[in-house]
């Protein structure tokens, strides 16, 4: 499956995706600086990288970038920048509504030299059935090499708001079942977790709250069988959805790269009467 995506090997630069261990570990996420705007508005939104809410901004890197778009009633269409642009998006959208962000970046390459470490990354986010599979396949504890790719998503609202998130044809993506500008929100976040255009049932879906005073919370959900789960209305405040997906590259990938596994890595981030 590594075919889909440009293997970045090794990693050294910091763009859209910073380099080793610390980067992979962490969220990825688009953090516009206002979710609500008025029509003829410059929307203004950083790509960051970190914990629990609270990261860098990365600067505007297209070597980094496969596809970086904004979707409305207008269509789709490029977010450009210039090279070591921060924020990384300053644009003015052509039409009011629902506005789509997304970032599918290129993918990059760790080494993990700590299996506990590794170990500790897929237990984090449920996935307990890498480990055993890492020894079905006879893979090393040590100097194995991993790849992760981001594809990330943020919805705005200019003017009314009104629209639908919906599929927008990433590989990996989070798909938001009301838009939380224009719908009652008290029971909570439909989203659904799509893998190659297809719902993915049983995954464990990391929810990030952080409410009007800053005060940042975790919980997390699961998937059902239609690959839908329900994120809770934890009040007005920010909220960022984040899954981590693992799967084998195709054997001829990993004879040209080295690479044994690669995890694919989705966030979503919107905000609720904010």
């Amino acid at each position: 499956m590594s075919r889909f995506f440009n293997i970045v090997k090794p990693i050294l630069t910091l763009g859209f995706l910073a380099a080793g261990l610390e980067a992979h570990a962490h969220e990825f996420w688009i953090q516009p600086h206002k979710y609500r705007l008025e029509d003829g508005n410059r929307l203004v939104a950083d790509v960051r990288v970190g914990m629990d809410f609270g990261g860098n901004a990365l600067a505007f890197l297209p070597d980094r970038i496969n596809a970086f778009n904004i979707t409305n009633s207008a269509g789709t269409r490029k977010i450009d920048g210039r090279i070591g642009d921060i924020p990384a998006v300053n644009i003015t959208p052509e039409e009011g509504g629902l506005q789509i962000l997304t970032l599918f970046s290129t993918s990059s390459m760790l080494t993990w030299d700590e299996f506990q470490k590794f170990r500790d990354f897929v237990n984090l986010h449920g996935m307990g059935w890498v480990l055993a599979r890492h020894a079905e396949r006879g893979l090393p504890d040590t100097g194995f090499n991993e790849a992760y790719t981001r594809f990330v998503k943020s919805l705005v609202a200019v003017g009314d708001g009104a629209g639908q998130d919906h599929f927008t044809g990433m590989f990996f993506e989070l798909v938001a079942g009301k838009n939380p500008y224009t719908d009652d929100m008290t029971g909570g976040m439909p989203v659904t977790v799509l893998f190659r255009g297809e719902p993915l049932p049983d995954k464990q879906v990391d929810l990030f709250y952080r409410d009007l005073n800053g005060q940042v919370s975790r919980l997390s959900v699961q998937s059902d069988a239609n690959g839908r789960a329900i994120v809770p209305d934890m009040g007005d405040g920010e909220y960022m959805v984040n899954v981590v997906h693992m799967i084998e590259p195709f054997p001829e990938d990993q004879a040209r790269t080295g690479v044994v596994w690669h995890s694919l890595w989705a966030s979503m981030t919107f905000a609720i009467g904010a």
